[in-house]
């Protein structure tokens, strides 16, 4: 019963870089278990991540 593969709780298979989707080369970076295809998507979710939190603490802190 729950062995069915309509059930199963499993992620997809990555496919690609969660930034750009694309296709992953020789190095897979990772940041926060997100993986990333190059060293530029790395910083540009990073940075992405830093504006999310400033912006938000901006509207907990009123």
């Amino acid at each position: 019963m729950c062995d069915s593969p309509e059930h199963s709780e499993r992620r997809p298979e990555t496919k690609g870089c969660a930034v750009c989707t694309a296709k992953f080369g020789l190095i897979r970076y990772y940041s926060w278990r997100t993986p990333l295809c190059s060293r530029k998507c790395l910083d540009r979710f990073r940075a992405r991540r830093e504006r999310d939190r400033r912006w938000l603490f901006r509207y907990q802190a009123a």
